[in-house]
Protein backbone atom coordinates (compact mmCIF):
# COMPACT_ATOMS: atom_id res chain seq x y z
CA UNK A 1 0.00 0.00 0.00
CA UNK A 2 1.32 3.44 -0.89
CA UNK A 3 2.04 6.03 1.72
CA UNK A 4 -0.50 8.33 0.03
CA UNK A 5 -3.23 5.68 0.34
CA UNK A 6 -2.37 5.10 4.01
CA UNK A 7 -2.50 8.84 4.63
CA UNK A 8 -5.91 9.12 2.94
CA UNK A 9 -7.25 6.24 5.03
CA UNK A 10 -5.91 7.82 8.23
CA UNK A 11 -7.45 11.18 7.29
CA UNK A 12 -10.79 9.49 6.55
CA UNK A 13 -10.66 7.71 9.90
CA UNK A 14 -9.83 10.99 11.63
CA UNK A 15 -12.71 12.75 9.88
CA UNK A 16 -15.07 9.92 10.82
CA UNK A 17 -13.94 10.13 14.45
CA UNK A 18 -14.61 13.88 14.48
CA UNK A 19 -18.07 13.38 13.01
CA UNK A 20 -18.85 10.69 15.57
CA UNK A 21 -17.72 12.98 18.38
CA UNK A 22 -19.93 15.78 17.01
CA UNK A 23 -22.87 13.36 16.90
CA UNK A 24 -22.18 12.25 20.47
CA UNK A 25 -22.06 15.87 21.64
CA UNK A 26 -25.34 16.58 19.83
CA UNK A 27 -26.97 13.50 21.39
CA UNK A 28 -25.68 14.47 24.85
CA UNK A 29 -27.10 18.00 24.42
CA UNK A 30 -30.46 16.69 23.28
CA UNK A 31 -30.59 14.23 26.16
CA UNK A 32 -29.76 16.96 28.67
CA UNK A 33 -32.56 19.15 27.29
CA UNK A 34 -34.98 16.24 27.41
CA UNK A 35 -33.95 15.40 30.96
CA UNK A 36 -34.92 18.87 32.16
CA UNK A 37 -38.42 18.42 30.73
CA UNK A 38 -39.09 14.93 32.12
CA UNK A 39 -41.69 14.80 34.87
CA UNK A 40 -40.84 12.60 37.84
CA UNK A 41 -43.24 10.20 39.52
CA UNK A 42 -43.09 12.06 42.82
CA UNK A 43 -43.95 15.33 41.05
CA UNK A 44 -46.96 13.69 39.40
CA UNK A 45 -48.02 12.09 42.69
CA UNK A 46 -47.92 15.49 44.40
CA UNK A 47 -49.89 17.18 41.63
CA UNK A 48 -52.52 14.43 41.59
CA UNK A 49 -52.86 14.63 45.37
CA UNK A 50 -53.32 18.42 45.14
CA UNK A 51 -55.94 17.99 42.43
CA UNK A 52 -57.77 15.37 44.48
CA UNK A 53 -57.82 17.68 47.49
CA UNK A 54 -59.20 20.51 45.36
CA UNK A 55 -61.92 18.24 43.99
CA UNK A 56 -62.89 17.07 47.47
CA UNK A 57 -63.24 20.69 48.61
CA UNK A 58 -65.44 21.50 45.61
CA UNK A 59 -67.59 18.42 46.21
CA UNK A 60 -68.03 19.31 49.88
CA UNK A 61 -69.14 22.84 48.96
CA UNK A 62 -71.64 21.43 46.47
CA UNK A 63 -72.83 18.94 49.06
CA UNK A 64 -73.39 21.79 51.56
CA UNK A 65 -75.45 23.67 48.99
CA UNK A 66 -77.48 20.56 48.17
CA UNK A 67 -78.15 19.92 51.86
CA UNK A 68 -79.33 23.49 52.34
CA UNK A 69 -81.59 23.24 49.30
CA UNK A 70 -83.10 19.94 50.45
CA UNK A 71 -83.77 21.34 53.95
CA UNK A 72 -85.37 24.44 52.44
CA UNK A 73 -87.64 22.29 50.28
CA UNK A 74 -88.65 20.25 53.33
CA UNK A 75 -89.33 23.42 55.31
CA UNK A 76 -91.59 24.75 52.56
CA UNK A 77 -93.41 21.43 52.27
CA UNK A 78 -92.25 20.80 48.70
CA UNK A 79 -90.32 17.68 49.70
CA UNK A 80 -91.24 14.96 52.21
CA UNK A 81 -88.78 14.22 55.04
CA UNK A 82 -88.38 10.59 53.87
CA UNK A 83 -87.33 11.73 50.40
CA UNK A 84 -85.02 14.35 51.88
CA UNK A 85 -83.35 11.76 54.14
CA UNK A 86 -82.91 9.46 51.15
CA UNK A 87 -81.29 12.25 49.10
CA UNK A 88 -79.02 13.33 51.96
CA UNK A 89 -77.89 9.74 52.55
CA UNK A 90 -76.43 9.52 49.04
CA UNK A 91 -72.68 9.43 48.36
CA UNK A 92 -70.11 10.86 48.31
CA UNK A 93 -70.69 12.84 51.53
CA UNK A 94 -73.69 11.38 53.27
CA UNK A 95 -75.11 13.51 56.05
Amino acid sequence: MHDDAKQEILEAIGLLAEQMQDMRTDIDDRFAKLETRVVTKSYLDDKIADLRADLVVLCRKSNTKLSALVEELVAKGSLKRAAADQILAMEPFAA
